[in-house]
């Protein structure tokens, strides 16, 4: 099968999507996130998938914005010449198919499913992705179908149809259902061993029905007379435990009258003693007035006591005389002004008469006599002053104190008339009789409300409607018949718990073995009932046990063939599994040799397995090839993939979807392995999705993919000198992206031509 063209809508990343592929190597080339990989998928599931499928694979194929869409995928092909078209729309039970090949028209899923199969020579979409379609570091993925590869290659090597492995599938399958032991589904054999078991059985019980049926019906009669006895007992038993209840009922009820009684009675005294006390109140006041009467003088008592105490701490000052001193300041002004004016005038008169000096001497010292006299004046002149104001304050302190000891007296005299008048309103002479009163009248109240609290803990908040007395002599009244009663039943009445136990004891004893006993009635009966073989049965039985033993001798031969028969077939298959693994030896050796240019050129493969071995030069041996470097290992992983595919697809030529997988390869390895898939090429049509344009020059057809037109704008730099500036450089600014198209461009190269940026005669750079 050649794919010329495909188209995707709506499927992933791509809301439309048109490449067209030719035969040979295809090379479709994209930078990361262009939906390289999404190719890959499409064309599996093109292939494989029925547009029918809802899973949450169906959400992740639609577009990112839009999340309502429905994939579609259309494929056009050649085969041997005929052109084909195929085209799927995923929507869940919604969706449709159509294949176009020559003239035919196919819209059944399923049909169509039967038509592709022998076109690619791949029956499932995990055995193409294990073999034939390859995802990123993907290469040793071809271990993922290993049923379907064992099957494949021994079909191929054998020659044969589907018939062989049909007739193995069934042989199994017969074999299980022989010998399948499950409890739920038993196989035949089990079956009819349980059928022999069974029937030989109901022989052996059939020969001891009869023998052991007297003995059931002997045990029966026996059973029934116990029966009879122990129910005349029980009968007895419970009569007794009927008078015992009897007594027991009534020593609690007289018990209960005793009770009654004694509550009575207690109610009926304290009645008539709280009326007692309710009559002999030590006051008539109210003792609400009472107590705040009391509480009033009290308080009254305490201010007179204090007020008194305030009145004899203050001092008596209406005999206390304040006298003022007589001046003395007046001699001592009249001798310095004397002296003074003596002194100015015998100084007046010393320079009058030309004797300054001793005038001026004298007069000095007289007026300095009188200036010290007028100090003496001026010192008594202030001492008289602050005596005048000391005086003038003392008085006014008398004044008030005097006041404010008349407005006490007042006070107190006050208080003594409320206290007067509240002891009138009382009745009493003083206040210690008034609390003496208070306490009495607060003492009567509380004997009086304890009775009351007594007699309504006895009588309940619900008082009874009749009379408490009436109600005492009916108590003891029930006490008296209840006691005469107990009389007339003699030793059960003056004891009845300890009969009761006893009796109790008796019956449940009693009860017990007639339980037994009936149970043993019942399953003498069941026993008897059961025991209705006859001889004409256990013949019947006999002849069908030997038939069933017969059936059971003809399965174990048959099971016998078919062992033989599947053992036969194994051998078959491990020898063309041999025959297999020999044939891909010889075709992937070549292949080996080439892409590790010569290291390895020898290759074992275990046909139990399917794992690979390697001769090594430096060991000397073989080597497990998943000791090897990546790199060594993928390329050994392509070659069994390529080897396979050639094995296990032929007269079909599907084709070959790669996706990057060289990627652990360095260049040398990567330019031979792609040189491997070249040849292959020329078999099978190869497509290679990679991220790189150093594949161009040797394909046959490049495609390329869109760059993703999202790109995020990177933030604008503020320019430091007014000059506009951008984030890259010029030789660094990164290509504009490309614009979506709903057709990707192709270009067709000849093999052996460079690409325009690969150098003449070089694949790639050196070191790239």
């Amino acid at each position: 099968m050649i794919i010329t063209r495909l188209r995707l809508q709506n499927f992933k990343r791509h809301a439309e999507l048109d490449i067209e592929l030719k035969p040979g190597l295809n090379v479709i080339r994209g930078p990361n996130e262009a939906g390289k990989s999404t190719v890959q998928r499409a064309i599996e599931m093109a292939l494989f998938r029925r547009p029918t499928f809802a899973s949450a694979e169906l959400d992740e194929l639609r577009p990112w914005r839009d999340a309502d869409a429905e994939p579609a995928i259309e494929m056009e092909f050649e085969e041997r010449g005929r052109p084909g078209s195929l085209r799927k729309h995923f929507a869940g039970a919604k969706g449709t198919v159509e294949l176009k090949l020559g003239d035919d028209t196919l819209n059944d899923p399923a049909a169509v499913d039967l038509a592709l199969a022998p076109l690619l020579g791949l029956q499932t979409e995990k055995f193409f992705r294990a073999t034939a379609s390859v995802h990123h570091h993907e290469l040793n993925g071809l271990t993922q179908d290993e049923a379907t590869l064992r099957d494949r290659l021994q079909q191929s090597m054998s020659g044969a149809d589907r018939g062989t492995h049909a007739a193995r599938r069934k042989l199994e399958e017969a074999i299980r259902r022989y010998r399948t032991e499950g409890a739920k589904n038993p196989g035949y054999l089990k079956a009819l061993r349980a059928e022999v078991d069974r029937l030989d059985s109901l022989v052996r019980q059939g020969d001891a029905a009869l023998t052991q049926l007297e003995a059931d019906r002997r045990q029966m009669a026996e059973a029934r007379a116990k029966l009879d006895d122990l129910e005349a007992k029980l009968f007895e038993q419970r009569e007794g435990v009927a008078l015992a209840e009897r007594a027991a009922d009534l020593t609690t009820k007289a018990a209960e009258a005793a009770r009654r009684y004694t509550l009575y009675k207690r109610a009926v005294e304290l009645r008539d003693e709280i009326s007692q006390l309710d009559a002999a109140h030590p006051t008539t006041i109210p003792v609400a007035t009472l107590r705040s009467a009391v509480d009033q003088l009290r308080n009254l008592e305490f201010k007179l006591s204090e007020m008194r105490a305030e009145m004899a701490a203050e001092p008596d000052l209406s005999g206390y005389d304040v006298s003022i001193p007589s001046p003395r300041w007046r001699p001592w002004a009249v001798i310095g002004a004397v002296l003074a004016l003596g002194g100015i005038a015998i100084g007046l008169l010393g320079f009058v008469a030309g004797q300054s000096m001793v005038g001026l001497a004298l007069g000095g010292g007289l007026v300095l006599i009188g200036l010290v006299a007028f100090g003496f004046a001026v010192r008594d002149l202030r001492r008289l002053n602050d005596i005048a104001l000391q005086t003038e304050l003392r008085e006014s302190e008398i004044a008030r104190r005097l006041s404010g000891r008349t407005d006490l007296g007042e006070r107190v005299r006050q208080t003594e008339q409320e206290r007067a008048d509240a002891l009138k309103a009382l009745r009493m002479t003083d206040v210690p009789t008034a609390e003496a009163t208070l306490a009495a009248e607060m003492e009567h109240i509380s004997v009086i409300g304890t009775r009351r609290a007594e007699y309504k803990g006895l009588m309940g908040d619900e008082q009874p409607t009749e009379d408490i007395a009436t109600l005492r002599d009916e108590a003891a009244a029930e006490a008296d018949q209840c006691r005469h009663a107990l009389a007339g039943l003699g030793d059960i009445g003056r004891e009845p718990e300890r009969y009761l136990s006893a009796f109790n004891l008796a019956v449940q004893r009693l009860s017990s073995d007639r339980e037994a006993s009936i149970q043993a009635v019942a399953h003498a009966e069941a026993k008897t009932a059961a025991n209705e073989v006859d001889a004409e049965e256990v013949a019947v039985n006999s002849e069908a046990l030997a038939t069933a033993q017969e059936g059971l001798a003809a399965a174990e031969r048959r099971v016998r063939i078919y062992d033989e028969l599947l053992s036969t077939l194994n051998a078959a298959e491990r020898a063309t599994m041999k025959k297999a693994a020999r044939f891909l030896e010889k075709r992937m050796a070549a292949d080996i040799e080439r892409i590790t240019d010569g290291r390895y050129r020898r290759l074992r493969i275990d046909e139990a397995t399917l794992t690979f071995m390697v001769y090594s030069p430096e060991v000397d041996d073989w080597i497990d090839v998943r000791r090897l470097s990546q790199g060594t290992l993928d390329q050994l992983y392509l070659c069994a993939r390529l080897g396979i595919v050639r094995q296990v697809t032929d007269p079909a030529d599907p084709p070959l979807v790669f996706d990057d997988p060289f990627v652990t390869f360095d260049a040398e390895r990567a330019k031979r392995a792609l040189g491997l898939l070249k040849d292959m090429s020329s078999e099978f049509q190869v497509i290679y999705l990679t991220t790189s344009d150093r594949y161009d020059s040797i394909a046959d057809n490049v495609v390329v993919l869109p760059e993703p037109p999202e790109r995020s704008e990177p933030e604008p730099i503020e320019p430091t000198s007014g000059e506009p500036i951008t984030m890259w450089p010029d030789a660094a600014q990164p290509a504009a992206p490309a614009a979506t198209k709903p057709r990707v461009s192709t270009a067709e190269r000849p093999a052996g031509t460079s690409s325009p940026n690969a150098a003449p005669e070089q694949l790639w750079p050196e070191g790239h």
